[in-house]
């Protein structure tokens, strides 16, 4: 992560406890620690989140989840912002204990995991916190929202009236500075998803203990939904971007599984909750460019990952097509793969209007299940051990997850997408003849550079020789800095077997 103040901070989550290295401007180690605690547990990092990590106040803030004796809990961990010392730690919630039956409750009975999320306003310091308690008895004791200032000072707590669902399912929220937070919530009440549901736009001014909730109509045979949201200062409106899923295709014989979703972009007045405009999301120009720049017959027809608000007040979606492969073993074991392929960015004005797109060829192969809208969790600095993209083991074996998906940087109003791939594959225009990127070894990071309709494209470290050197980074760990149009990412270069780990600075 870099910092305002010109540091950059590497963290290293170890069992001995966080290790911190702290860089000036002028890239120099100034810094290094290993931070202890005596309230949340270094043994046990391989089993704890990153709910969070951001710049609050000109201070590293790290939001901690660990399991305590089956218990949930959420730590604040905050930094000097030249040292790496620990300024201050406290327990900020705690979630009902695990029973014994949660386990499998989890795996086969459909109930979500208990969770924290945290998000940070992007225009101050203030910040809010969901406590998910999904195993309890009442659905309004399920969601409660923390309202914090710039200061951490706790200026709000209020429990959500869940409206007379049986079943709530935070999917997004954002912090309006220390007056109000917006929360938007699927409600359900079986677990069959899209029987009698609702998506729930709800707004808690500070010094209220009530929320102002607003259900929207369109949504009542809404199957599982996720989203994004996010508040655009020039517009003064909140965009939600609605993923809902409609159906899925399975090939018999191959074992992949494709899901179809309605996506719809929404606009919504904050002081009334009131839905402004909703449309589904039209991906036409990227689909365009596919077929006429890619010779892509199919076209683009990937998910969301990420919604970014530029500082025009237009809006880029960031997506990317998906499948998922259940394989089964010989020996009844059965484990599971996610396709993470073409690359597409579409950009919309003020009123969501697609202005232009872009398709980028891209095929890789990532180990276990990952879901559209992963980038966007990845932006607000949630890492963990467990599943998804930070997946270490998958019926045992290592992955390369962390090294696959893409980055997308807005700098000097030039955007870029940055991904590891193979050489073979960087000279290629047809897809179709694309080698499935496995072997993280084998590729080297590229960038694809959006310039008024055409794509330049180059490597990020320098082209490799021959087919013993490649150069390539760690994308889940990556961080941008906006001010300073600075990309920073831990790379690996391999020269034959040998392979070297550095923290690299890409000024753009």
């Amino acid at each position: 992560m870099q910092f305002k103040n010109g540091n950059t901070f590497f963290l290293h989550f170890t069992k001995a406890g966080i290790e911190i290295t702290v860089y000036d401007k002028a890239r120099h180690i100034i810094s290094t620690k290993t931070l202890e605690s005596n309230l949340w547990e270094a043994k046990k990092m391989k089993a704890s989140t990153i709910e969070g990590f951001y710049e609050i106040a000109g201070q590293p803030v790290i939001f901690l989840q660990q399991l305590l004796d089956r218990t949930p809990t959420l730590f604040r961990i905050i930094l000097d912002p030249n040292t790496g010392a620990m300024v201050n730690e406290a327990k900020i919630g705690e979630l009902q204990r695990y029973g014994f039956g949660a386990g499998y409750a989890m795996a086969f009975g459909g109930v979500d995991p208990a969770d924290f999320y945290v998000e940070k306003d992007p225009a101050s310091d203030c910040y809010a916190v969901i406590n998910f308690n999904s195993f309890s008895h009442e659905s309004d004791s399920r969601i409660e929202v923390v309202h914090y200032d710039g200061s951490h000072k706790e200026i709000n707590r209020a429990q959500y009236d869940a409206q007379g669902f049986k079943y709530l399912r935070f999917i997004g929220m954002t912090v309006d500075a220390d007056k109000h937070v917006y929360v938007c919530v699927y409600g359900f009440n079986t677990m069959a998803y899209g029987k009698d549901s609702r998506v729930i736009v709800s707004k808690l001014n500070v010094g209220e203990k009530a929320f102002v909730n607003k259900q929207l109509e369109y949504t009542d045979d809404f199957k599982n939904t996720t989203a994004v949201m996010q508040y655009n200062p020039g517009t003064g409106m909140i965009q939600l971007l609605t993923l809902t899923q409609r159906s899925s295709s399975s090939k018999i014989f191959s074992g992949k599984t494709t899901n179809y979703y309605l996506i719809l972009m929404q606009n919504i007045d904050p002081e009334t909750l009131t839905i402004i405009s909703s449309k589904p999301l039209t991906v036409d120009k990227a689909d365009a460019y596919a077929k006429n720049h890619l010779k892509n017959a199919k076209g683009f027809w990937g998910l969301p990952q990420q919604m970014v608000i530029n500082s025009d007040n237009s809006t880029t979606i960031l997506m990317e097509e998906m499948s998922q492969e259940e394989i089964r073993g010989s020996r009844g074991g059965t484990s599971y793969r996610t396709y993470l392929n073409n690359i597409g960015v579409t950009e919309l004005d003020t009123k969501g209007t697609e202005t232009d797109g872009y398709a980028i060829n891209k095929v890789q192969m990532a180990n276990g299940i990952i879901d559209p809208l992963y980038i966007s969790k990845k932006s607000k600095g949630l890492w963990s051990f467990r599943g998804g993209m930070a997946q270490g083991w998958s019926m045992g074996i290592v992955t390369n997850n962390a090294f696959l998906s893409y980055d997308y940087l807005n700098a000097n109003n030039k955007k870029y997408i940055i991904f590891n791939d193979y050489p073979e594959n960087f000279e290629k225009e047809d897809t179709r003849k694309y080698k499935t990127v496995v072997a993280i070894s084998d590729a080297s990071t590229v960038c694809y550079e959006l310039n008024n309709g055409k794509i330049d494209k180059f490597y990020l470290f320098g082209k490799p020789n021959d087919d013993d050197e490649a150069n390539f980074c760690y994308i889940e760990s990556s961080h941008f800095l906006k001010e300073t149009n600075t990309y920073a990412t831990l790379m690996v270069e391999k020269r034959g077997r040998k392979k070297n780990a550095k923290i690299a600075w890409v000024q753009l």
